[in-house]
């Protein structure tokens, strides 16, 4: 599943592409896969692209809203980008295509319609047609995005001290923080030295500041790498390869490696279902 920053390239991506321009018509393959009265997007602008944590918003000119989660195996195709899951097919339409979107040229700028493939092989991802407040209603349960402005050290610390949940099940939960996924969980605790099964609230404030600036940090540069790509290559950036952000990695997917600290193997262990690595000599547990 992408994560906050290869979401972020997406955006990034689309609102270069897409802003201003019309959706002329849709095509529902997959009924699922849309949710919402379609009739209600036609001839309506693109305005405006957010995003918060792994959610995409698409803002159009009527005030509605298309909501887009891509889950595990959701892509979109424009011209011969991919974006998403990396499965590539000879044609578009396919087997996996469950909604086609057409766009009229940009008023501002000119130019061809695009046409948008929604591909979704395991059928989990959906786009959904929705109001600002009912936006504001599904987004209501997250936590500060971390590219929020307002996500200071200080609202971070707080969270943090709020409960006595592992720190790595706290930096993934949702609620606390949108958009922390695995990856960055792992190489952010070890850059500040915190062994992940340390409860949060007993994560000092000088290593609390450490793993704020390193979660911020890495996030950005993945951002700037085009995104992560997993070993069995789950992640495609917007000009159709792959992510370069693993390339990066302190500790994610690499047991048994050496440390690049101190040398000493990696290992792996299991918080909350989830792969977690470190180091056991960088970041000891602490003491009962």
């Amino acid at each position: 599943m992408p994560e906050l920053p290869e979401v972020e390239v997406v955006k990034l991506f689309l609102e270069n592409k897409l802003l201003n321009k019309k959706i002329s018509t849709i095509q529902i393959l997959n009924s699922k896969s849309f949710i919402g009265d379609p009739e209600k997007i036609i001839n309506q602008q693109i305005v405006k692209f957010t995003r918060l944590g792994k959610q995409l918003s698409i803002h159009l000119s009527n005030n509605l809203i298309l909501l887009v989660h891509l889950k595990m195996t959701g892509q979109l195709i424009l011209g011969d980008t991919m974006l998403g899951h990396p499965t590539k097919f000879d044609t578009y339409p396919n087997k996996s295509t469950r909604l086609i979107f057409h766009f009229s040229p940009s008023c501002q700028r000119g130019g061809r319609g695009e046409i948008v493939f929604f591909n979704d092989q395991r059928k989990f991802g959906w786009i959904k047609l929705i109001t600002n407040a009912e936006l504001a209603q599904a987004q209501s349960n997250l936590g500060l995005d971390i590219f929020d402005p307002n996500f200071s050290f200080d609202y971070f610390f707080l969270k943090l001290q709020s409960t006595k949940a592992l720190i790595k099940a706290v930096l993934l939960n949702q609620n606390f923080f949108a958009g922390i996924g695995n990856i960055y969980a792992n190489d952010a605790l070890f850059l500040a030295k915190i062994h992940p099964s340390t409860p949060s609230n007993r994560v000092q404030r000088t290593k609390a500041l450490k793993l704020y600036r390193s979660l911020i940090s890495i996030m950005r540069q993945s951002v700037e790498a085009g995104g992560s790509t997993m070993k069995d290559n789950k992640y495609v950036r917007p000009d159709g390869s792959y992510g370069q952000n693993q390339f990066f990695f302190r500790v994610y997917q690499r047991t048994g490696e050496p440390c690049l600290v101190c040398g000493t193997p990696i290992n792996k262990l299991k918080i909350g279902g989830r792969g977690t690595f470190f180091c056991p000599k960088c970041q000891k547990p602490i003491r009962p």
